[in-house]
């Protein structure tokens, strides 16, 4: 086999590797090196009426879309990544709107950052 060839199999060997651990680590849900944890940090960043909630997960390689509800709205966060590295953006996010009483010491829609379960 002549040096080309090797190098053209390694080439195709490592092109195959990559886009096996893009798919991996585009579906699974941990906390580090996913396109979940990415999206994660982007909900914990927007406001909402409660803690957001993981709701689903579609996957077009390179690019996962993870969507989290609040009971209110929802948000949904594209993730671009190659393997374990991911890079997240805000796609859209609903804007549910809340009454509020007009007495000052009731606050029946808390806006506010709270955090993503689990």
């Amino acid at each position: 086999m002549s040096r080309q060839w090797k190098f053209g199999i390694a080439l195709l060997v490592t092109m195959v590797v990559i886009a096996v651990e893009t798919i991996i680590f585009g579906q699974i849900e941990t906390n580090y090196f996913s396109a979940y944890a990415a999206c994660r940090d982007v909900a914990k960043a927007t406001k909402g009426y409660g803690v957001w909630k993981h709701t689903s997960t579609k996957q077009t390689f390179p690019t996962t879309r993870i969507m989290f509800a609040d009971g209110s709205n929802d948000l949904a966060c594209d993730a671009i990544g190659i393997g374990p590295f991911w890079i997240a953006f805000d796609n859209w996010h609903t804007l549910v709107g809340c009454v509020e009483s007009f007495s000052p010491k009731v606050k029946s829609c808390p806006e506010g950052y709270f955090g993503v379960s689990p």
